[in-house]
């Protein structure tokens, strides 16, 4: 497995994160909640390689 820049379109900075309103919830949906809560994912997207 490979990480590939793509060349077009120009990375964005909108993310989301879709999750059912049931309980209990997911394991992995609050675990990925609370780590993007704590993250600023703009910074960590800038920071990727660019090839």
């Amino acid at each position: 497995m490979r990480a590939v820049p793509l060349v077009e379109p120009t990375r964005t900075v909108p993310v989301g994160l879709v999750t059912v309103a049931r309980q209990p919830g997911s394991v992995m949906a609050r675990a990925l909640r609370e780590i993007a809560g704590h993250t600023d994912v703009a910074a960590a997207l800038e920071r990727l390689p660019e090839d």
